[in-house]
């Protein structure tokens, strides 16, 4: 059976059984969800439902990587054609139809975070469905991805959290049940239900997720059980302690931010499962590049159609009016200034193509070559994943949380030397800082994490970091805090 076919699965069998309601808020018919957590297998194809849910446009297949927060960070030139991106560029959240992908995000989220609370009150009252470490990987997944999807939306629609840690933000569900529920504290947000969720989903996952002993096992192959495979593809057991730091590093504790971060850094089991990309096999391959690293990522989304976002947004010769591109002397400029033996510049930008396009243009997701020209249906697993949290991003938690200098140096330095940079003279604070922005603007693009990074911070986007234009953009709320849907404030 193919990858496509075996995540897949879980949306055809839900489907087949008559009950795609699941996916899209809950199930209506009481005795479908009775019989679909009926059988271990109705266990698996929910949750595979769930992952393929986060995989969509208004998720993490669009809004939340490559699209609507990487445009609202800067990264882009977007063409006047489009309404939509134009609008977003320049910070304009009230036009229709921004206001429109704003609302199918936030809906999104939260009827996936509602399906993962039919999952969890299923799992409890199962009996005799799910071995003992089923029940507790599965838990504990869904409770991770719970957390990751609260923190986005908290991330997105709540308060710059360093200024307004105590002000109302979102709502926080735990009940399968539709329901108006309270908005709560960014703080209580946080540390009453996030960090909650994540030690749980911790706990469940210690010493029953298959990845610590076996790794991310992404392939399968004869006979063997898909349902503990392709751990990357899941919110695993490390998965969970990557998310547990960068939430710490946002509430500003940069205490636990460090100890999660390095737990994992020090952890060999993490440096042997998730080795750092192999130059060798990377540069020199122009046919099938694994251009996302995807040995270094923790946990990721599976997306089928993923070298259409090159087509359809950065590639200057297809995408029409959605060409996403930064300034022509940005990227080499300012980007990679002085750095153009970077892995990443080498790898996930080209010289410009097409009648009147000059500058850079972003492959990350560009197309491969398949490993069998002769079947359609054959891909490599790093040709259809998109990362959501990668080793990386621990190397800079733990630069930015360390207190002492010479060690924050000591972290960023070893990361940057796996992308083929030198290392950095240990000098001030503030080249420190100067540096690890830069580090978030080349190794997050496309993934959506820089946007957060400047919130998190409350600073301006500075001229030099800027891929839209060579302004500066001073950090405000009024830029970084996005509008709750107003369906959502008109039904409370």
């Amino acid at each position: 059976m193919k990858l496509r076919d075996i995540l897949l699965f879980g949306i055809l069998l839900i489907i087949g059984a008559g009950c795609s309601d699941f996916l899209d808020v809950q199930p209506k018919d009481k005795q479908s969800e009775e019989q679909l957590f009926a059988t271990r297998g109705g266990f698996y194809t929910a949750t595979n439902g769930i992952y393929n849910k986060m995989a969509s446009s208004y998720l993490y297949g669009s809004n939340l990587s490559y699209g609507l927060v990487d445009v609202i960070s800067k990264r882009y030139i977007p063409l006047s054609t489009s309404t939509y991106l134009t609008a977003l560029a320049n910070f304009n959240y009230t036009e229709s139809t921004v206001e429109t992908q704003l609302s199918n995000t936030w809906t999104e989220a939260y009827n996936t975070i509602l399906n993962c609370n039919v999952v969890i009150e299923n799992v409890d009252k199962s009996s005799g469905v799910l071995t003992e470490q089923e029940a507790k990987v599965l838990k504990g997944e869904m409770l991770a991805v719970r957390a990751f999807l609260h923190f986005d939306m908290l991330r997105l629609f709540g308060p710059v959290y360093k200024n307004k840690s105590d002000v109302e933000s979102i709502p926080y569900n735990e009940s399968s049940k539709i329901s108006v529920l309270p908005l709560l504290t960014a703080d209580s947000i946080i540390h009453d239900k996030i960090l909650r969720d994540l030690d749980e989903a911790e706990k469940l996952l210690e010493g029953n997720d298959p990845i610590i002993e076996e790794g991310p096992m992404a392939s399968l192959e004869g006979d063997q059980e898909v349902y503990l495979r392709y751990r990357q593809l899941r919110f695993n057991y490390y998965a969970v302690q990557a998310l547990k730091a960068r939430v710490y590093l946002y509430a500003g504790d940069k205490t636990n931010a460090l100890n999660a971060a390095r737990k994992l850094l020090t952890d060999t089991k993490v440096s042997e499962h998730f080795p750092a990309v192999d130059p060798n096999k990377l540069l020199a391959n122009q046919s099938n590049p694994d251009r996302v690293f995807s040995t270094e990522v923790l946990t990721g989304i599976y997306k089928k159609n993923r070298k259409d976002i090159y087509t359809s947004y950065f590639d200057s010769e297809q995408a029409g009016s959605n060409f996403l591109q930064p300034r022509a002397d940005f990227v080499d400029g300012s980007l990679f200034a002085n750095a153009t033996q970077d892995y990443r510049f080498q790898t996930w930008w080209q010289v410009a193509s097409g009648i009147g396009v000059k500058g850079h243009t972003f492959i990350k997701y560009k197309g491969i070559d398949k490993p069998d020209s002769e079947d359609e249906d054959s891909e490599y697993f790093y040709a259809v994943f998109m990362s959501l949290i990668r080793l990386s991003e621990m190397y800079y938690i733990a630069a930015e949380s360390e207190t002492t200098l010479v060690n924050k140096y000591g972290w960023l330095n070893q990361i940057r030397v796996k992308r083929g940079l030198p290392e950095l003279p240990v000098t001030s604070e503030d080249d420190l800082m100067k540096n690890l922005r830069f580090e978030y603007l080349r190794e997050f693009l496309g993934e959506g994490q820089i946007f957060f990074m400047y919130k998190r911070l409350y600073i301006n986007i500075d001229k030099d970091e800027n891929g839209f234009n060579t302004s500066t953009y001073g950090g405000t709320e009024a830029r970084y805090v996005l509008p709750m849907p107003s369906g959502e404030i008109e039904n409370r």
